[in-house]
C-alpha cells in the first residue's frame, strides 16, 4: 500500500472530521469515528495530530482561513468592487449548496463555547474569534483588491460592509438549512449583494 504524505493525510482527517461533526454532532466526533470516516487507521490520525483539540483547530482553519482557497476564481476583479461583491456572494453560495455539511459544521463549532466548561470556554471563544477573523481578513482583502484593481477609491466603511456581508451569508445559510428553497435563497444572496453595494460609503 502506497504511503500517504503527512499533509495529505492531515487534510483527509480534517475533511472527515467536518463530515462527522455535521452528521453526528461535535460530541460524537471521536477520533475513532473520524478515522473510520476517513477510511484510515486510527494510529495514522494520532500520528498526524497530537490530540483532538489540534484536529479541531485545523477544522476551524479549513473552514475559515483556508476556505477562500477552495473557491473557484472570482472572475474579473478589474471590473470593480460591486462586481466582486456580487460574484463572491454567488461563488460562496454555490459552495454552500454543494457542501452543506461545511456550514453545519461551522455552526456546530461556533456553538462549542456554550457546551464546554468554564475552564475551556476562553479557548473555545478564541477559536471562534480566529475563525471570524479568517473570514473577515480574506474577504476584506478580496474587496479592497477589487477596488484597487479597478482604480477606484476604497470605501471608508469597507470593513463594516465586509462584516455585514459575512453575517448576511451566515443568516441566509441558516434559513436555507432549516427550510431549503434554492430559488428563494439564491434570490436573497443576490439581494444581499446588491444592498451592500448600495451601502458603500466613498465620502
Amino acid at each position: 500500500m502506497a504511503r500517504v504524505p503527512v499533509e495529505e493525510r492531515r487534510l483527509q482527517f480534517v475533511r472527515a472530521a467536518a463530515k462527522v461533526i455535521a452528521s453526528d454532532g461535535l460530541a460524537a466526533a471521536t477520533t475513532r469515528r473520524i478515522a473510520a470516516e476517513a477510511d484510515a487507521p486510527l494510529a495514522a490520525l494520532h500520528y498526524s495530530f497530537r490530540n483532538k483539540d489540534e484536529l479541531l483547530q485545523e477544522v476551524y482553519n479549513f473552514l475559515s482561513r483556508d476556505y477562500a482557497q477552495a473557491l473557484p476564481p472570482v472572475g474579473e476583479p478589474e471590473l470593480g468592487l460591486e462586481h466582486v461583491i456580487q460574484a463572491h456572494a454567488r461563488r460562496i453560495w454555490t459552495r454552500m449548496v454543494q457542501n452543506p455539511h461545511e456550514q453545519i459544521t461551522t455552526f456546530e463549532l461556533l456553538l462549542r463555547r456554550f457546551r464546554v466548561g468554564p475552564d475551556d470556554e476562553p479557548q473555545a471563544l478564541l477559536m471562534n474569534r480566529t475563525m471570524y477573523e479568517g473570514w473577515i481578513s480574506s474577504t476584506l482583502d478580496l474587496f479592497r483588491g477589487a477596488a484597487e484593481a479597478a482604480g477606484d477609491p476604497v470605501p471608508v466603511n469597507l470593513e463594516q460592509v465586509t462584516r455585514l456581508f459575512i453575517s448576511g451569508i451566515d443568516g441566509i445559510s441558516m434559513q436555507h438549512l432549516a427550510d431549503p428553497d434554492e430559488e428563494r435563497s439564491l434570490g436573497l444572496v443576490d439581494l444581499l449583494a446588491r444592498s451592500l453595494t448600495g451601502a458603500l460609503d466613498y465620502s
